[in-house]
């Protein structure tokens, strides 16, 4: 079974990734909390066109003083609004782990203490029903999210007390879950049903990584298992309610779309809201390792099958539509109308993960990768003060502000959103980056290397250095030492790369991939591992059951997927043919001085010009046009959106 390292033995020396961490400490962090604290002048827009979604202010802080009975007041936003500071001081914990910073510690301790004076003697804490339904806790568990918001708390808590060795957070958070234990279970009188959002499923299972006490680890096979086994638990919620005279309505539930149709261990596709979807199949492997259930771990695969498969953008984003947030049918994977929201590319990173430390296969690490450099990146701007909640693969500025169809599209990130549940997401994610690069199975003395990034990792019994400058050149340095002890080193080799070499002080090795990783098995005294290889520009095809994308091609080097904006180009991207032949004479090149250092690609594309014709008329029989040949210029797809309105485009026609 693998197990990833703690966050501080692992030192980034990487130029891409230091950046991107060192950031989020020094802009977002403060930043985020200002926003919480209702202490900056934004713009807070709302995630899609619904004029009764809250976006005057996050409030966030302010509900908690209020709960505490510091402040009088109204609860403002959305009932799980408490999540957004748990996340927050996730990224927090991360952030003092990698460096220690008394004055952030301090701001994180006074959040802290407001939280345990907003909790009830009893251990309840969720602001929303605290402040306006005291009488509905537990009782509306279809939307409620009062679980999900527990299990953000046990992360966070988790977190803060690795990185500092404080416990508060942690007592408040284990008197919310004792709360939850007396409350449900299949024991009589005990309510048998779960939250409507999960997450509370895969933070019990970490909390019982964290503390060795099994009662965690039962409490979330029971959430797990206990989930569809009656279909009608929340409509008898809901009757109960009725009688009770506690609320006066009848909802109509959607139970794919809280995957509540049958138990998890029975699902095999995914359906409905995709993060929730995600946060269930990555506390299902979770689980699954942890109680050896066969069952719930062929579930998983089963899954994880169906997503990579037939409903993942190429971005690795998910979530096909605007309506529930959703995943579609198989092959559906529209690029202007898609919602493929930053939580849910960071949910399937969860999960990939999971999988794999089950699993050790490079598949799931491709998908993480993915995920990562795309699908989870573009999700804020370079300068961290920015973001997306929905990432597009294609963007008319000109036909989404007038196609209400569209609402939800942005072709700028906002400073923040009514829902704000990405942006402290991505911070904590992002934050906490050094997990995904080693995975460590310390029975078997073997180190997955997973990730091309300039790292040091201390490990019990020696170290590990690599050494590149990836993606800027394709050169990679392993420095092992171990004491003269055997250990085996597994470096992953990426499907995008072309022609690797791999050489041990200097000596070729022979290159056996097992489950995509080339294996070196030795005692080690430092000797140098060197990988070098090509990463050509590639055209990729989708699947020609992807209606969207026929005819098209998107382009992708290294682990990044390219993107054409009207910027760098002429406007109307649609007017641009590539044929995928030009790619292997495309231009590479480094630009120091934009989007804070990004390499370029400029590929020969057939420019349609658009004729005067065309001003006055919509069809025309039998039309020729004229075509002139162009350098298209592209960018990495993350990097977009950060250089004012415009055009962009992933799959470009051929």
């Amino acid at each position: 079974m693998l197990r990833e390292f703690a966050i501080n033995k692992v030192h980034i020396k990487d130029t891409f990734w230091n950046y991107y961490v060192k950031n989020i400490k020094n802009k977002t962090i403060p930043f985020q909390y200002k926003v919480m604290d209702n202490d900056m002048d934004i713009n807070i827009e709302r995630e899609r066109e619904d004029e009764s979604l809250p976006a005057e202010k996050s409030n966030a802080l302010e509900n908690f003083r209020i709960a505490a009975g510091l402040k009088d007041g109204e609860h403002y936003g959305w009932f799980f609004q408490d999540s957004d500071v748990y996340k927050w001081l996730e990224a927090v914990s991360y952030s003092l782990q990698i460096s220690p910073d008394k004055e952030l510690e301090e701001l994180a301790d006074s959040v802290i203490d407001l939280i345990g004076k907003a909790q009830e003697k009893d251990g309840y804490l969720q602001t929303f029903f605290q402040v306006k339904f005291p009488n509905r806790k537990y009782r509306e568990l279809h939307y409620s999210h009062e679980l999900y918001c527990a299990g953000h708390l046990m992360e966070a808590a988790i977190g803060y007390t690795e990185a500092t060795g404080k416990r508060e957070l942690l007592q408040i958070a284990l008197k919310v879950v004792d709360n939850i234990a007396k409350h449900f279970g299949y024991e009589e009188g005990k309510i048998q049903g779960a939250d409507g959002h999960q997450e509370i499923e895969l933070a019990l299972a970490k909390l019982y990584e964290f503390t060795g006490k099994k009662k965690y680890l039962d409490l979330a096979v029971f959430f797990i298992d206990v989930r569809g086994k009656d279909p009608l638990f929340y409509d008898k919620q809901v009757e109960q309610n009725n009688k009770d005279g506690i609320t006066n309505d009848y909802p109509k539930i959607d139970l794919k779309y809280l995957q509540a149709y049958t138990q998890p261990k029975k699902q095999t596709k995914a359906v409905g809201h995709a993060v929730r979807m995600l946060y269930m199949a990555t506390g299902m492997a979770r689980i699954a390792k942890h109680s050896n259930d066969e069952q719930l771990f062929m579930a998983c695969k089963e899954i994880w099958r169906d997503v990579i498969s037939k409903k993942m953008y190429i971005t690795a984003g998910v979530g096909s539509t605007v309506h529930g947030e959703a995943f579609t049918g198989e092959y559906d994977l529209p690029n202007d109308t898609m919602y493929c929201e930053t939580c849910a590319s960071i949910a399937l990173i969860y999960f990939a993960y999971e999988m794999f430390k089950i699993e050790p296969k490079a598949e799931y690490i491709e998908i993480m990768e993915r995920a990562l450099y795309n699908g989870v990146l573009s999700g804020a701007s370079i300068e961290g003060k920015h973001f997306f909640y929905v990432n597009p693969l294609e963007v008319y500025p000109s036909i989404s502000k007038n196609n209400p169809g569209q609402g939800h599209v942005k072709y700028q990130r906002p400073n923040w959103l009514g829902c704000a549940c990405c942006p402290p997401n991505f911070a904590r994610t992002i934050g906490s980056i050094q997990r995904y690069f080693y995975t460590w199975d310390e029975e078997g003395q073997i180190i997955y290397s997973n990730l091309f990034v300039a790292s040091k990792l201390d490990f019990p019994g020696g170290s590990l250095e690599q050494m590149t400058e990836f993606p800027k050149q394709n050169r990679v340095k392993y420095h092992l030492k171990t004491d003269g002890q055997f250990a085996t080193l597994k470096i992953r080799i990426p499907q995008w790369l072309k022609n690797p070499l791999l050489y041990v002080e200097g000596i070729p090795v022979e290159m056996n991939l097992i489950d995509g990783y080339v294996e070196l098995k030795r005692k080690w005294n430092g000797e140098i591992v060197e990988l070098v290889f090509e990463t050509p520009v590639l055209a990729v095809t989708a699947n020609p059951n992807v209606v969207a994308d026929v005819n098209r091609i998107a382009i992708q080097r290294g682990p990044f997927v390219y993107c054409a904006e009207s910027i760098d180009n002429e406007e109307k991207l649609q007017t641009y043919h590539v044929n995928p032949k030009n790619l292997e004479r495309a231009k590479v090149c480094y630009q120091p001085g934009i989007l804070n250092g990004i390499t370029q690609l400029m590929v020969e594309a057939d420019h349609e010009l658009v004729d005067k014709s065309w001003q006055e008329t919509l069809y025309q029989f039998n039309f020729k046009g004229n075509i002139e040949k162009k350098e298209l210029t592209l960018i990495p797809y993350y990097s977009w959106g950060n250089r004012g309105e415009c055009e962009m485009v992933v799959w470009l026609y051929k």
